[in-house]
C-alpha cells in the first residue's frame, strides 16, 4: 500500500508527534493498536472522530461531518490502523476493497464481514481479532452513528483525495 499523503512525507516514527488538525491527541489510540486491543481501539477511533467533528455531546456523526472531516486527521487515524494491523485494517484498506467490489455496498459488507449470510451484524457481533476479514475495522464511527450504508459513498471520495492505493486484497 502506497500513501501519497502528509504521513508518508513526514516519515513518521513511533516517537514522532502524529499530525493532526485538531488537538485531540492520538496517544491512547496508538497504544491500544500497538497492544492489539482492537475493540477498545475501534471505540477510541469513534471517540476521536466525534471529538474532531465536535459531536461528543450528540454521540454520533452525520454524513456531513464525514464530508467536512479534516483530511490530516483521517490520514493519521488510517496510518495508525494500517501500520499496527500489518495492513489488515484501516480506512485505506476498506477503500481498496470498496474499489475491488465495484462500489457495491452489499458486496463490500460481505467482504469485510459486516454482513454474514445476508444478515447485517450488530456492532457487538463484529470480530475484534487479527483474524477478522481484511478491512473489518475500524467500524465504530459508522455502526454507532448508523452511518454504515452512507459511509462508503461519503468517505471513499475523501480517501481518494489523499491516497494512491496500490494494494490488492
Amino acid at each position: 500500500m502506497i500513501f501519497n499523503g502528509a504521513l508518508t512525507k513526514a516519515k513518521m516514527s513511533e516517537q514522532d508527534k502524529l499530525p493532526q488538525s485538531v488537538d485531540v491527541g492520538y496517544t491512547l489510540l496508538h497504544d491500544l493498536l500497538v497492544g492489539g486491543q482492537w475493540q477498545k481501539a475501534d471505540s477510541e477511533t469513534g471517540t476521536v472522530m466525534l471529538k474532531i467533528a465536535d459531536r461528543i455531546k450528540e454521540g454520533w456523526l452525520r454524513e456531513s461531518d464525514i464530508t467536512k472531516f479534516p483530511q490530516l486527521d483521517l490520514q493519521t487515524i488510517d496510518y495508525l490502523w494500517v501500520k499496527h494491523s500489518q495492513e489488515r485494517f484501516g480506512f485505506s484498506v476498506q477503500s481498496c476493497i470498496w474499489k475491488n467490489v465495484e462500489q457495491d455496498y452489499g458486496k463490500f459488507s460481505d467482504a469485510v464481514g459486516w454482513r454474514l449470510n445476508y444478515r447485517w451484524r450488530q456492532y457487538s457481533e463484529l470480530i475484534f481479532k487479527t483474524e477478522a476479514p481484511m478491512g473489518h475495522l475500524p467500524a465504530a464511527p459508522f455502526f454507532k452513528s448508523n452511518l454504515a450504508i452512507g459511509w462508503a459513498a461519503t468517505l471513499m471520495p475523501k480517501l481518494a483525495q489523499s491516497y494512491t492505493i496500490e494494494h490488492t486484497v
